[in-house]
This record gives structure tokens, sequence and C-alpha cells, in this order.
């Protein structure tokens, strides 16, 4: 019991540090690059890291269940994340008034960034166990 919790804490804490990396990252290049944009970078780094950071308390649970749930879990979590990222997307996109090209490209590669991310720990975590 306390070996799983561990582990689930370390799939959180490198989920963190590699998202802290991502965001120092983001930060530079708008910085550096595109200092107009930081704003919209910004804010497409938190809403990606929101919504796959809120798939974890899901993953926490996965060893309780039987497969059939945990599949049904994981892929309802999966669509209701998407649809919740196209709802706030669109109404982000309606409400704000800044450049939207910079908002939705940086969003739509740092949500791809955070899901690559997200797979290769739970990929490990899959290892560990077999």
């Amino acid at each position: 019991m306390v070996e799983e919790r561990y582990r689930y804490r370390n799939i959180v804490y490198t989920f963190l540090r590699w998202s802290i990396l991502t965001l120092a990252g983001t930060l530079c290049y708008s910085f550096l690059w595109a200092p107009s944009h930081m704003g919209e970078m910004a804010l497409a780094y938190l809403l990606s890291f929101l919504f796959v950071a809120s798939y974890y308390p899901v993953l926490r649970n996965f060893r309780e269940a039987r497969h059939k749930i945990f599949y049904r879990r994981f892929l309802t979590v999966l669509a209701l994340r998407f649809v919740f990222v196209l709802i706030m997307l669109v109404v982000i996109l309606m409400v704000t008034k800044f450049h939207q090209i910079y908002f939705t490209v940086s969003f739509i590669i740092l949500y791809i960034l955070h899901s690559v991310i997200e797979i290769i720990l739970i990929n490990k975590v899959l290892q560990t166990d077999n």
C-alpha cells in the first residue's frame, strides 16, 4: 500500500517536473521570439496542463479496479476531457480579444506535449506492473 502510494506520487512529481520544464521553455520562447504574445502562450499552457493533469485521479485508482471498469473510466474521462477542451477553447476564443492563431497553435502543441508526457508515464507504470 505504501509502495503504491509512493509510485503514484512519483508519477505525479515526474509529470510536474516535465510540465515545469515545458513551462520554462514556453516562457523563454515567448519572451525571446514573441514577447507580445506571451499571455496567449501562458494561457494555452495553463489550459493544456489543467486538462491533462485532471486525469491523474483516475490513474490513482487503477490498481483496485478490474480491467473492464478501468477501461470504462479511462475512456469516459478521456471523452469528457476532449469535450471540455473543445468547449473551453471555443469560450476562450469567443471571449478574449487577442491573436487567436498564437493561442490556438500554442494550445494544440502544448496539449499534445502534455499528452505525450502522460502516455509515457502511464506506459512506465504499466511496464513496472508486469
